[in-house]
C-alpha cells in the first residue's frame, strides 16, 4: 500500500504522457508542450518514488531537484503555447538556469550535506514557481485582452478552459510550496504520505484532462502580426478621429453590431482600414475594448426595442440586438446599465 501511494502521482503523469505522446505528431503546439511537461513531471514523481522507497542515488536526487525546478516554467510555456505567443528564447532559458545549476552541483557532490541547502532550495523553488505562475497568469490576461479587441462575442471562444488550467496551476503551486516547506522527511509515514499523494494525483489528472480537451482558441487573434501599440504610435489624432467617424457611421447606418459573429476584421473591411488600426482607435478614443464598444451599441439598441415594443420577450430582444444568448445579454446589460433588463424596463416605465 505504501509503494502504491508513492507511485500514484508518477502513474498518473506517465499515463497521460503516453496518451499525449502517442498522438504527438497530430497534436497542436499546446498539447505537445503539455506532453513535454508530463514527461518532466513523470521523472519528478519517479524520483519521489525512489526516495520514499529507499532506492535513490545521487543521480536520481539531482534529477529530482532539476525536475522540481523545471515543471512550473514548463507549465508556463504550455500556457504560452495555448495563447499563441512565443517568449524570447533567452527568457525561457533563464527559467531553467536554477534547475541546471542545482543538477550539476548535485552530480559534483552531495549538496544536501552543505549547511543551509534545504533553506536555499526552498527559497529557490518558491521564486521559480511563483515567477512561472505569475508569467502564466500574465500571458492569459493579455490573451483575453486581445480576444476582447478582436471579437464582439469573446465568450464564444472557449476561454474558460484556459482559466481552469491557470486555477489548477495555482492550486498545485500552493500545495507544492507547502509540501516543500515541510520537507519530504515529514511524509515518510503512510498516514502523512497518502494526503499529498492523493492531492497531487487529483490535481495532475485534472490538469492533463482539461489540457487534452482544450483547443487552441482564436486562431485569428494568435496569428495577428502588428500589435495595437504600433498602431497607436503610427496614427495621429486627426486620422483616428476620421476613422472613428466612419466606424460610428457603419454602426448607426448599417447596424453592424447586430451581426452575432462580428469581428474587428469585418468592421475594418467595412470602413476600409486595417483591423489593428480599428482596434487601436476604439481603445484610444472610446476607451473600451472592441467587444465592450460593440456591446454598448447593442444595449442601446435593445433599450430602444424594449421601450418601443413591449410584446418582445427578453430573449427576442437579445437576439435582435446581436447577442448569441440570454445569459450574455444579461451580463452585458448589467455591465452597461448598472441593472438587469427587467429592472431597467420597470424603472423607465415609471418615468
Amino acid at each position: 500500500m505504501y509503494s502504491l501511494a508513492t507511485a500514484l502521482p508518477f502513474v498518473v503523469c506517465l499515463t497521460w504522457t503516453i496518451i499525449l505522446g502517442l498522438k504527438y505528431r497530430q497534436n497542436d503546439r499546446g498539447r505537445r508542450a503539455l506532453a513535454f511537461f508530463g514527461a518532466v513531471a513523470s521523472l519528478l514523481y519517479f524520483c519521489h518514488y525512489l526516495h520514499f522507497n529507499g532506492l535513490e542515488t545521487r543521480f536520481s536526487e539531482g534529477l529530482y531537484f532539476f525536475c522540481s525546478l523545471s515543471v512550473y516554467p514548463l507549465y508556463s510555456v504550455y500556457i504560452l503555447c495555448l495563447t499563441g505567443k512565443k517568449a524570447p528564447r533567452g527568457v525561457n532559458f533563464l527559467w531553467f538556469v536554477p534547475a541546471l545549476v542545482v543538477f550539476v552541483l548535485s552530480l559534483i557532490g552531495d549538496i544536501r550535506e552543505h549547511q543551509g541547502f534545504q533553506l536555499a532550495e526552498q527559497v529557490l523553488f518558491a521564486l521559480v514557481s511563483l515567477s512561472a505562475t505569475f508569467a502564466a497568469e500574465l500571458h492569459l490576461l493579455r490573451f483575453r485582452a486581445r480576444v476582447n479587441n478582436y471579437y464582439a462575442n469573446p465568450e464564444e471562444k472557449r476561454l474558460g478552459p484556459t482559466a481552469v488550467l491557470l486555477i489548477l496551476l495555482f492550486a498545485t503551486a500552493v500545495a507544492s510550496f507547502v509540501v516543500n516547506i515541510l520537507g519530504r522527511g515529514h511524509f515518510m509515514a503512510m498516514d502523512r504520505l497518502i494526503i499529498p499523494a492523493t492531492l497531487f494525483s487529483t490535481l495532475l489528472f485534472a490538469i492533463f484532462y482539461v489540457g487534452e480537451h482544450t483547443e487552441l482558441p482564436a486562431d485569428d487573434v494568435r496569428t495577428e502580426g502588428k500589435t495595437e501599440e504600433t498602431a497607436k504610435d503610427s496614427a495621429d489624432e486627426s486620422a483616428r478621429e476620421a476613422l472613428m467617424e466612419k466606424i460610428h457611421q457603419q454602426m448607426e447606418q448599417q447596424q453592424l453590431f447586430r451581426s452575432k459573429g462580428l469581428t474587428v476584421a469585418e468592421l475594418a473591411e467595412a470602413v476600409g482600414s486595417n483591423r489593428t488600426y480599428v482596434s487601436a482607435c476604439i481603445n484610444h478614443l472610446a476607451g473600451q475594448s472592441f467587444s465592450d464598444f460593440v456591446n454598448k451599441w447593442r444595449i442601446e439598441y435593445a433599450q430602444q426595442l424594449m421601450k418601443s415594443d413591449g410584446h418582445l420577450t427578453i430573449t427576442e430582444v437579445a437576439d435582435k440586438a446581436g447577442f448569441t444568448d440570454r445569459t450574455t445579454f444579461y451580463r452585458s446589460f448589467k455591465k452597461m446599465a448598472g441593472m438587469g433588463p427587467t429592472e431597467w424596463l420597470q424603472v423607465n416605465n415609471t418615468r
